[in-house]
Formats: C-alpha cells, structure tokens, sequence
C-alpha cells in the first residue's frame, strides 16, 4: 500500500471529493477540513484494505479500482463505483470490523480518519455529525434493502425446491426379501419318516 500525506484543501482534491456523491452534502469548508483529515491510498491486487476483528477509525471511498468484502471466509459483495463506502460501521460503533477488505484489482482510495470530527467544536461538529449520520443512515439503508431482497431471492428458491421435492412421487419401497428355508441338506431325507 502506498499512500499520500493528510490532504490539504487543494483544488485538485477539493473537486474530486465533491464528485463522490457521498459528499455532495457538504458545503466547501466541511470538503477542506474533511481533506485535512484524509488520505489517498494505492493498492495492489490482493492487499488487505481491513481486517476482520481489528478496531479501526478509518472509512474508505472507492476512487477507482475494485475490492472485495469478505467474511467469516465467505465473499459478500464487490464495491467498484466511484463513491462506494466502507469501514464505516466501525466508525459508528466503535466495534471491531465485521468484515475483511481486500483490492481485487489496482485500486485508489480516499481514506477518511473518522476521528476528525473529535476534534471539531461547537455548530461546525453538529452539523458535520448530522451530515455523516444521514450518510451512514442511507449507506445502511441501502445495504439492508440489498439484503432483504437477496435473503427473500434465498428463501424463494428454498420454497421451490422444497415444493419440487413434496410433489416427487415417493420411490417405491424395496420389497423385502423372502425368508429362506433352512436348508435340510441330503441328510434330512433319511431322518424324514
């Protein structure tokens, strides 16, 4: 991973923040203090962005690339639009990260120290928290739909195969195999009265 020094409100940085749409919110004072406490980062395919289990106060937007989301060893989901959020459910409760995080091909992102907003004062820390937090809100909003449908897709096609093997005709028992006669062998003639 190779990254830059915190960001300071230049130009160049300052317009592309604005076209991530998560930050379409902020006003040009908000994107300058936000760039204060951002970095851009560089990653190769298959380097680890976060790790599942770890604390961390950093969130990430997708500039370019792609990266995969995993967890518990299982894939979730591939984020490779501009703008796409992650590491933010760490931010907001303060718990070790659900997920591991991973580019999948080069890959640039801008990496928020989430930490800034504790060490905002007064209206400028309202309005930046209400702003993130509606940010946060449609992020999870949005994944919780992704979810919902992805679980009913699930339980649908459980229905189905469930359905196909009720309206199966049962197999047809094995019939069982007679009982065999003790064999009485040549010497049971000469016993017989």
């Amino acid at each position: 991973m190779r990254e830059s020094p915190y960001l300071s409100g230049t130009r160049e940085y300052l317009d592309r923040l604005r076209k991530l749409p998560a930050f379409a919110a902020f006003n040009e004072e908000h994107l300058k203090l936000i760039l204060t406490m951002s970095k851009i980062q560089w990653y190769d395919p298959g380097e680890c962005v976060i790790r599942e289990g770890e604390y961390g106060t950093w969130m990430y937007f997708v500039i370019s690339g792609r990266v995969g989301v995993e967890s518990m060893g299982a894939e979730i989901t591939n984020l490779r639009r501009s703008g796409e959020v992650f590491g933010e459910m760490g931010v907001i409760d303060g718990e070790k990260r659900s997920a591991t995080v991973r580019a999948e091909a080069e890959t640039m992102l801008l990496a928020v120290d989430a930490s800034f907003l504790d060490r905002m004062i007064g209206v400028e820390r309202a309005v930046c928290y209400a702003i993130l937090n509606r940010l946060f809100a449609k992020i999870l909003s949005d994944r919780l739909r992704a979810t919902t449908k992805e679980l009913a897709d699930t339980l649908r096609a459980l229905d189905k195969r469930k359905l196909a093997q009720a309206s199966r005709p049962a197999p047809a028992p094995e019939p069982e195999p007679e009982p065999e006669e003790p064999d009485a062998g040549p010497d049971a003639a000469e016993d017989a009265p």
